[in-house]
C-alpha cells in the first residue's frame, strides 16, 4: 500500500465532501422550498465525483481500473448489479413490517406527502396536478417502481461512477495490499460512511432528525450499511474487473432507496419519523438485517476461494 496516496486521498475526499456538504446542506435549509431541494440535489450530485477527482489528485493508476465493459463471463454480474439492491430492499420491507405492520398502508399517501413536499404544494393541490396530467397515484407508483429496476439504476451508474472510481478502483485495492480483505471491507466502508456525516447531521439526509437516538446513532448505522454493501460492491468489482459493474451496483442502489416510500401510512409520519432508524428504508438498523445475512454467507464463500487460491489446492 502506498501509505502517502491513500492518506492524501482520504484526507482530500473528506476535507473537501465535508466543506462541500455543509456549504450545500445548509443553502438548501435556508433556501427551502423546491429550489432548496434543486440546490441540494445537485449540490450532492457534484459531491459524489469528489473521491474521483482525489483519486486524481492522489495519482491514482486510472488505466487499470478496467473502463472497458467486459460481458463475457460477467453478465450474471450485470443482473446482480442491477437487482439485487431491490430484492435486498424488499426483503428489509418484509423483515420491518413484520415487528412494525401498524404503519403498513399501499395507499400511497406518504409518497404523496413526500412529493408534494419536494414540489413545494399541499397533498391536494399534488393530487390534482397529477390527476390532471391522467396519472393516479396508484399508476405514479407503478411507473417509479418500473424505472427502479430498468433504466434508473443506469441512469444513475454515470454520477455513481464518480465515487467508486475513488472507493472501488483505488481505495479498495490499496487497503487490500496491507490489509485482510475483512479489515479492507470494515475500514473501507467506514471512510464510505463518513464521507456522508455533515449533510446527514444539518440535513437529517438517510434518516431524518427525529428518530430514536438522534443525531449519532444514524451515523454508527449508516456506517455499518456502507460497511455490508462496501463488500458487495468490492466483490463485484474484484470479479469483473472494471469499474461499470460496481457503479451499476451503486447506482440501482440509489434507485431503489425510496421504495420504502410505497408502502407506508402517511397518517402516521410522527411514528414513522421516530422509527425511521430501525427502516423500512434498506438502511435501517432492522431492514438491512437480510442484506446483513446475505453478505456475511457471500464473504464466507469468498474468503474460502481466496484461501483455495492461495494454497492452489
Amino acid at each position: 500500500m502506498d501509505k502517502k496516496k491513500v492518506i492524501k486521498f482520504i484526507a482530500i475526499t473528506l476535507g473537501a465532501a465535508w466543506i462541500l456538504q455543509s456549504i450545500v446542506g445548509l443553502l438548501s435549509l435556508k433556501i427551502g422550498g423546491v429550489t432548496g431541494t434543486l440546490i441540494f440535489t445537485i449540490g450532492m450530485s457534484i459531491v459524489m465525483f469528489v473521491p474521483l477527482i482525489s483519486a486524481l489528485i492522489a495519482k491514482a493508476d486510472f488505466k487499470g481500473m478496467g473502463w472497458k465493459p467486459k460481458f463475457k463471463g460477467n453478465i450474471r454480474w450485470i443482473f446482480f448489479a442491477l437487482w439485487m439492491p431491490v430484492v435486498f430492499s424488499v426483503l428489509g420491507l418484509v423483515i420491518f413490517f413484520a415487528v412494525k405492520p401498524e404503519i403498513f398502508s399501499l395507499d400511497g399517501s406518504y409518497a404523496l406527502l413526500q412529493a408534494s413536499a419536494s414540489a413545494g404544494m399541499e397533498s391536494e393541490e399534488c393530487l390534482a396536478q397529477l390527476e390532471k396530467s391522467g396519472l393516479s397515484l396508484q399508476m405514479m407508483m407503478i411507473i417509479s417502481a418500473i424505472q427502479m429496476v430498468t433504466y434508473a439504476p443506469f441512469i444513475n451508474m454515470i454520477v455513481a461512477l464518480g465515487e467508486e472510481v475513488g472507493w472501488r478502483g483505488f481505495l479498495y485495492p490499496e487497503l487490500k495490499k496491507k490489509f485482510s480483505r475483512v479489515n479492507t471491507w470494515l475500514i473501507g466502508g467506514a471512510i464510505w460512511g463518513a464521507f456522508h456525516f455533515p449533510v446527514m447531521l444539518i440535513n437529517g439526509y438517510e434518516y431524518g432528525k427525529d428518530y430514536i437516538g438522534a443525531p449519532f446513532l444514524g451515523l454508527i448505522v449508516f456506517v455499518i450499511t456502507c460497511i455490508t454493501w462496501g463488500m458487495f460492491h468490492e466483490v463485484i468489482y474484484d470479479k469483473t474487473k472494471c469499474i461499470w459493474f460496481p457503479a451499476l451496483l451503486h447506482g440501482s442502489l440509489n434507485a431503489s432507496a425510496n421504495m420504502f416510500q410505497f408502502v407506508l401510512d402517511g397518517s402516521k409520519t410522527d411514528e414513522i419519523s421516530k422509527f425511521f432508524i430501525l427502516g423500512p428504508a434498506p438502511h435501517g438498523l432492522i431492514s438491512i438485517i437480510p442484506t446483513i445475512i446475505i453478505a456475511v454467507i457471500l464473504a464466507v464463500i469468498v474468503l474460502k476461494e481466496d484461501r483455495k487460491g492461495r494454497t492452489g489446492s
